[in-house]
């Protein structure tokens, strides 16, 4: 039944996005509209290494490597007539269903109109109005940190959606606004590791869990030459094969005063997943510029950890091609997730396999509670490539489900340091 789901839903997602496709084939096949094609390129080689030897965002360690942060990726746009166009985006990067292959994605494939120049319509796969750089995360030359603070940007499981979006805008003598509004569905995998076991197996293991998205959301952007203002608030609504989502947790008493906990049954077939974005990016005086952004997501379900907040705050400077630059991020799950995962993590049970079971119910909570400390610069090589580097600090608190924490031990009150390097590109 899961893989005929799993083939339903990717059938339908096809379905969708087919009349995209035939209608940008359909106009390229009239020889009497003239098409202007435009071809462009990006890429990031990225290198990261910590000290120390339990991986950080799947693949940093003290081995050091290439995968976290290398992608490569090519888009057309097509412009059909000063109203109509389509565009289609291809990235090569690591997998989000898999800890071990790359994956080739179409990250963007919708078709364009723009009745006037303050209305635009897209109708197809399209990149969420969500962070500042949401919109442009895999294009690494277009922002000056060597990643973007994952306490914020790692909130949301998916970044495009199969979809409608509509946006006005109003010019003004300063400022710009911008009104966007979209609605669509997305299947997309969230990842969870076990450091005892897995949901299918004994031993240390990642698993990924395929989850059914449809999101609406309305972003107000207000934009000058120097500043940008972002403000956006999206509902989520997720759902799992048909499994329930939010089933209680049970306690079973196993004598001598202890128990052991467990998920019960019941729950809801979807969840309501309120999402609150907040971002700004201002130029003071002497090149300095500050930015800020801040997200919130709640959500009722096993995994409560998953319910955060994140923020950050940077200052940079540009100074010829160098652009320096400093940043605190920091993410935190929500009180009573955070105690979920001390009462499971901290239940030793008189066999192993319990106390096992037990540290299993804590990784699935999902918590987060880290901080980082970053400082690097970018040094523009020429008009579309940078080199980047970075130091960052990583320090946490009860826990960080950033972190695959050892077998026997976990994730808290950790110090780790991560050194970056990369060549960002386009074309």
């Amino acid at each position: 039944m899961h893989n005929m789901n799993t083939h339903a839903r990717r059938a339908n997602t096809v379905a969708w996005l087919r009349p995209v496709a035939l209608f940008a084939l359909a106009a390229l096949a009239q020889p009497s509209l003239a098409v202007d094609l435009t071809l462009s390129g990006f890429g990031t080689l990225g290198y990261a290494q910590s000290d120390q030897a339990a991986p950080y965002q799947r693949f940093i360690d003290d081995r050091g490597g290439f995968k976290r942060d290398s992608i490569i990726g090519a888009q057309v746009d097509a412009r059909f007539t000063r109203e109509w166009g389509a565009t289609v985006q291809a990235r090569l990067a690591p997998s989000d269903h898999s800890d071990s292959a790359f994956q080739a994605t179409m990250t963007w494939a919708f078709v364009s109109w723009r009745p006037t120049d303050d209305w635009l319509v897209r109708a197809g796969r399209i990149r969420l109005p969500l962070m500042l750089n949401t919109e442009n995360n895999d294009v690494g030359a277009t922002f000056d940190f060597a990643r973007l603070p994952q306490e914020v940007y790692s909130i949301s499981p998916m970044t495009d959606i199969d979809g409608l979006g509509v946006s006005k805008t109003w010019v003004g003598e300063r400022v710009d606004w911008l009104l966007e509004a979209y609605t669509g569905r997305a299947k997309t995998y969230w990842r969870f590791y076990g450091r005892e076991m897995t949901l299918t197996q004994e031993g240390a293991g990642s698993w990924f869990l395929p989850i059914d998205i449809s999101s609406s959301g309305l972003v107000l952007t207000a934009r000058s030459f120097d500043n940008v203002f972002r403000i956006g608030f999206h509902e989520v609504r997720a759902s799992r094969d048909g499994a329930k989502i939010g089933a209680p947790i049970t306690a079973t008493p196993i004598g001598g005063g202890l128990v052991a906990y467990g998920v019960g049954s019941g729950g809801s077939d979807r969840v309501s997943v309120p999402v609150f974005t907040l971002g700004s990016s201002m130029l003071l005086p002497e090149n300095f510029r500050v930015t800020g952004e801040y997200a919130r997501i709640s959500i009722n379900s096993v995994s409560e950890g998953l319910s955060r907040w994140g923020g950050y705050l940077a200052l940079s400077r540009k100074i010829g091609e160098w652009t320096p630059y400093v940043y605190y991020a920091k993410t935190k799950s929500s009180d009573s997730a955070l105690a979920k995962y001390r009462t499971f993590n901290g239940n030793i049970l008189p066999s192993n396999a319990l106390t096992e079971r037990q540290k299993l119910l804590a990784d699935i909570v999902s918590p987060y509670d880290q901080s980082t400390l970053a400082f690097g610069s970018s040094y523009r090589l020429s008009a579309s490539s940078l080199l980047k580097a970075e130091l960052s600090a990583i320090r946490t608190g009860d826990v960080s489900s950033f972190i695959d924490a050892p077998s026997g031990g976990d994730s808290a009150h950790q110090r780790l340091n991560v050194f970056s390097l990369s060549y960002n590109f386009i074309f």
